[in-house]
């Protein structure tokens, strides 16, 4: 009689082979058995902790909008103040490089109709993020093209007059030509004024109107002044005409305003990049075969394959199928690795050559790179102390701007009439604008949050680089930072028997045991004479495991085990014990037939890329300590080793006094498990991320590729960040102040005043440029290189046995 197949309760697959679970339930596999125990985990933690959706305020809601129209920071300063006053919103703010307004609002006194008009009566554009919106950097671009046929040939015709006046060849009888030089000037100017000048003058006006000026107020006053002065002297005949001077001033504000569209593109590439690597589609393997399915919609614990070259659509852990996957994507380690049954996959990661079946663990958001996404997104709006200075300067500079125009315009036109110190105002309103300043700091910061993100750093906000360039003392955690988890074999000793033979029986043993000792015990000595037989076998909780091979009862465990069965040991075992002890390193005992017949050494093994971190950050100048939780032997034992001061036998409470005895500029780095209290208490804290639910890290940067020499790396490139952006400040600031000097003293033209606010901005975003290029550091480091020096010294006696004296 055939038994009846049962579908697996995770997958919904046949159950050929069904596998019943603690808790309950049957599963089809061990891999669905295990997402099946990562999902309840979950489930325990949302129950416990609350969803990280859920509005703490009570009735308020928070939405993002998209923004268009914004030509510097000051335009994202009066969106915020005219929101921030709305009735109705809680809090609102404004992300110039990101065109992005992030609204907390009650939705029972107001819509988000309502916030999106508030916002289009400054003259800016706004729309629900998500929803389709054009794409504002190509139409301005096709703007600029069609102006900039026009401005080219007003440029040439006003050369063609200028030229005559510097020459000495201005008579009456070329008048007519310059007349009809002058109507074609106009008739170009007219369209080129109001291709780019009519956004400009909407915004410009909508703000002034409400008593708030912004930069477009001051575009718009100064280019218009300029064509209508220039309108009215052409209808009456008198005075000098200045078409080229408002057609000029436009089409340089316009190429500096796609400057910078173009710069915010490439600063938020590392946020972009992310989701366009997350395919859109899903093959989910179900009773009825195959199924595509949207990668968001996939169910918890859903079967899904994945082809060769394909992206994996979901974090999971696969069930069949082994082939190399390439996760540089989110660790920036430029080899593949192996991913076989039973190993994590992670969404956005490439299939090489291997076919895999993935039982999904986590999809949309809660993958790990949804929480990257998440977690840069936060890092780009969280401001750091020094842009919070900039944008206060950059809101400043609109009514200093105003004022400065209205003193040169009043002292001009006493000095020498109406038009001088009309085309002097609006010289010092040009060279006023405070776009230099306001790209300045956010720029390079967004720029430098990319470059660590491709090399797998994750930073919560982008004031942590303003926090790791002051660092001076770096604090290392010993276990799980500086050293790999699980411990490993490092020496064995035997009493007679050959070490293979030895092995043999104790990985017989062991590999019936799910205790992580017994797993790194077989892992690092695998198993390789299956013919012994074992039977009984049986875990002795706290003490060991035992066995019977080859109907002779083994024992494999700790001294007391030993003790327990009257196994003897001998005194040269005994010393051997007494100096693995020293070197810090966990013994197992292992005995049979009246004595014990060798014992093993594990300890945990540095990190191969430890030697060179702790050497780069000496030779940075930085004081380098361990705090470690092991004993004061122990302690000294790693001093030696590692060359820097250790501090042992510290509790959690007392790593955290360390830290705040400290001070400012310190610096911990931990593993993110244990050592919260420690990354919380100290300036910066960063983590070597342990798992996928990096979202967890209590710290303000996570080290995903676990590579130390990251660590020394993010130092520089904060450093250079920050050096860079007072470069970009102090440039803003004399760029600012000669220019308004000369402005206002009347040595400076309206058209060169627009050429240098142009060429400001380009040598800010130039500057911050120079970051995109800042070397990639961390280096992987063979582990039979320096992971050797730095390796527990042990006596070679593992491959020789002790015979009894």
């Amino acid at each position: 009689m055939v038994s009846e197949v049962v579908a697996c309760d995770l997958c919904g697959l046949p159950a050929w082979h069904p596998i019943a679970g603690k808790s309950g339930g049957t599963f089809c596999c061990p891999s669905c058995h295990e997402v099946s125990n990562l999902l309840r985990e979950a489930e325990v933690v949302d129950e416990v902790t609350g969803s990280s959706f859920v509005n703490e305020g009570g009735g308020v809601e928070t939405a993002v909008f998209s923004l268009g129209g914004l030509w510097c920071p000051s335009c994202a300063w009066l969106i915020r103040e005219r929101l921030s006053r709305t009735p109705g919103v809680a809090e609102a703010e404004v992300s110039f490089l990101q065109r992005e307004a992030r609204v907390c609002y009650d939705p029972e006194r107001v819509r988000q109709k309502r916030i999106m008009r508030r916002v289009r009566q400054l003259g800016y554009n706004a729309w629900p993020e998500g929803k389709s919106a054009k794409d504002e950097e190509e139409a301005h671009w096709n703007r600029l093209l069609i102006s900039g046929v026009l401005t080219m040939h007003i440029m040439l015709l006003s050369f063609m007059i200028y030229f005559r006046q510097w020459t000495g060849r201005a008579s009456v009888e070329t008048e007519w030509l310059v007349h009809i030089f002058e109507i074609m000037i106009l008739f170009m100017s007219v369209p080129t004024v109001l291709i780019l000048g009519l956004p400009i003058l909407r915004a410009g006006l909508a703000g002034l109107l409400r008593g708030q000026p912004n930069t477009h107020t001051l575009i718009a006053v100064g280019a218009f002044s300029a064509f209508g002065l220039s309108l009215r002297n052409f209808l009456v005949g008198q005075g000098d005409i200045y078409f080229d001077t408002a057609a000029v001033l436009l089409f340089l504000v316009a190429i500096g305003r796609w400057l910078e569209m173009r710069a915010h593109k490439v600063s938020s590439r590392a946020v972009e990049q992310l989701w366009q690597r997350m395919p859109p589609q899903a093959t989910w393997l179900t009773a009825d075969g195959e199924q595509q399915i949207a990668a968001d919609a996939v169910p918890p614990g859903a079967r899904l394959l994945v082809r060769p070259g394909e992206r994996f659509p979901v974090d999971g852990i696969v069930a069949v199928g082994q082939g190399d996957v390439d996760e540089s994507l989110l660790t920036g380690e430029p080899e593949a690795v192996c991913r076989r049954r039973g190993a994590r996959v992670l969404a956005g990661t490439i299939n090489l050559d291997g076919s895999f079946e993935v039982i999904a663990s986590a999809t949309g958001t809660s993958t790990m790179m949804g929480q990257i996404g998440h977690l840069l997104h936060q890092a780009l709006w969280q401001r750091s102390p020094v842009e919070r200075l900039a944008d206060r300067v950059a809101a400043w500079m609109t009514p200093t701007a105003v004022l400065l125009a209205t003193i040169t315009f009043i002292y001009w036109s006493n000095q020498a009439g109406f038009e001088v110190a009309l085309i002097y105002s609006l010289s010092v309103l040009l060279i006023a604008c405070p776009c230099a300043l306001g790209i300045a700091t956010p720029l390079s910061l967004w720029l430098s949050l990319g470059r660590a993100t491709e090399l797998g750093i994750i930073l919560h906000q982008t004031g942590v680089l303003e926090q790791l360039a002051q660092v001076n003392q770096v604090f290392l955690d010993k276990t799980g930072t500086l050293t790999q988890r699980p411990l490993r074999v490092q020496t064995i000793a035997t009493e007679q028997l050959p070490e293979a033979q030895f092995m043999a029986w104790v990985t017989a043993v062991e590999a019936n045991s799910e205790h992580p000792v017994a797993q790194a015990i077989v892992a690092d000595v695998p198993l390789k004479n299956r013919s012994l037989r074992i039977e009984n076998f049986r875990a002795l909780p706290g003490e060991g495991v035992t066995a019977l091979v080859d109907d002779l009862p083994a024992w494999v465990g700790s001294y007391g085990l030993m003790k327990a069965v009257n196994l003897s040991l001998s005194a040269q075992l005994a010393d051997v014990v007494r100096r693995y002890h020293l070197q810090g390193l966990r013994v197992i005992y292992a005995g049979w037939a009246g004595c014990v017949q060798g014992v093993i050494g594990l300890g945990e093994r540095l990190r191969p890329e430890t030697a060179v971190t702790l050497q780069t950050l000496t030779e940075m100048g930085m004081q380098v300590s361990v705090l470690t939780g092991d004993d004061a032997i122990a302690g000294r034992r790693w001093q030696a080793q590692l060359g820097v001061p250790v501090h042992a036998a510290l509790t959690p409470a007392e790593k955290v006094a360390q830290l705040q005895s400290a001070g400012a500029g310190s610096l911990m780095v931990g593993d993110g498990i244990n050592d919260g209290p420690a990354l919380a208490a100290a300036s910066v804290g960063i983590a070597v991320s342990q798992g996928t639910d990096i979202a967890q890290e209590a710290a303000d940067a996570i080290l995903i590729q676990q590579n130390l020499t990251a660590v020394p790396w993010l130092l520089k490139l904060s450093r250079r960040t920050m050096q860079i952006v007072r470069q970009n400040l102090v440039w803003a600031f004399i760029y600012n102040i000669v220019g308004l000097g000369l402005a206002m003293t009347g040595h400076l033209q309206p058209a060169l005043a627009a050429l240098l606010m142009v060429l400001s901005s380009a040598v800010v975003t130039g500057n911050a440029f120079r970051l995109r290029k800042f070397p990639i550091g961390a280096q992987q480091i063979e582990s039979a290189g320096v992971a050797d020096d730095l390796s527990p010294s042990v006596p070679n006696i593992s491959t020789k046995a002790i015979s009894h004296g």
